[in-house]
């Protein structure tokens, strides 16, 4: 589309409530795509000052109570509409990323959430209340998503998050630590119905859920006759799991009105619109945002109301 059609009246880059938190836009970038928020500072466009521009949220990398080396390469696949990932949350550990990245997240005034992940739903709980202990002061985080649904990992991921009881468990676990932050789940597409496992998350205590994560797929290597990836499948992202994204964004939308953060194949301005036509209260840029650093940014800035555009 050359313009932003008529009915589009949201504005994207203005303050908004989610729970207890008001968050500057809602246009974000997805976990795992812009690293802990802190890359792409010295990079410059010739619109933008920073890859940052006009982004409400940035939800870091993934962390895990320990650090993880992730899976063996290779970890990626490009495909003619998107890519396999098998990464298996490589990240630098809580007790790093609490001593190390969060100082500098701070520095940067970068608006965040912090991707969080466990085998158990004690972890998330023991993980929130390390992060509120150490974050609680900073104006700039907002709270946490809840990965309970990536396909790279030997222990919880994508069968761990198919559960509504281990869902609503790993949320109010989380919650109990955070009662002045944004709780977010990220859930899993991998399920004949996505509803119950959002109402579960709210019954958990969620303010909202993130919808999708990866679906599962597999290459094969015509070559070898072998899967591309050691792991054989992994994380199916990009722009050919939107009409997926889409489906589940507007199933949990009508049945239960809870706030949505769609993701999933957004690669411009009239991706994010579609999402947002469906009732999503924000959105997430991912494998795009590997591509180009400033896809995000480019996104807010076309979908911002004339004369306010970053």
């Amino acid at each position: 589309m050359s313009a932003t059609p008529a009915w589009f009246a949201l504005d994207v880059g203005a303050p908004w409530r989610l729970g207890s938190r008001v968050l500057p836009g809602r246009i974000w970038t997805a976990s795992g795509c812009f690293g802990y928020g802190l890359d792409g500072h010295d990079i410059r466009h010739e619109q933008f000052g920073s890859p940052y521009a006009g982004l409400g949220c940035v939800v870091t990398k993934t962390i895990t109570p320990q650090a993880r080396a992730g899976n063996p390469q290779p970890r990626l696949c490009e495909l003619p509409h998107g890519a396999l990932n098998s990464i298996g949350l490589e990240n630098v550990g809580l007790s790093s990323f609490l001593a190390d990245k969060l100082p500098e997240l701070a520095v940067r005034g970068v608006p965040f959430l912090v991707s969080l992940a466990g085998t158990q739903p004690d972890d998330f709980g023991a993980m929130a209340a390390a992060l509120a202990a150490v974050a609680g002061e900073l104006p700039n985080w907002h709270g946490v998503e809840l990965n309970l649904s990536c396909p790279n990992v030997a222990k919880g991921g994508v069968d761990f998050g198919t559960d509504p009881r281990t869902v609503e468990t790993c949320c109010a676990a989380a919650r109990a630590c955070l009662p002045a932050r944004v709780v977010l789940a990220k859930l899993t597409p991998n399920v004949a119905r996505i509803v119950p496992l959002a109402e579960a998350a709210r019954r958990g205590g969620a303010d909202g859920v993130t919808a999708i994560n990866s679906l599962i797929g597999l290459e094969v290597d015509l070559r070898t006759g072998r899967p591309v990836l050691p792991r054989r499948s992994g994380g199916y992202t990009g722009p050919g799991v939107q009409p997926v994204a889409l489906a589940k964004v507007d199933e949990i939308v009508r049945e239960t009105g809870m706030p949505v953060v769609g993701v999933g194949g957004i690669a411009g301005a009239d991706d994010a619109l579609r999402f947002f036509a469906l009732g999503a209260a924000a959105v997430q840029v991912g494998t795009a945002q590997l591509r180009d650093p400033f896809t995000a940014a480019m996104i807010a800035r076309m979908l911002a109301p004339a004369g306010c555009r970053p």
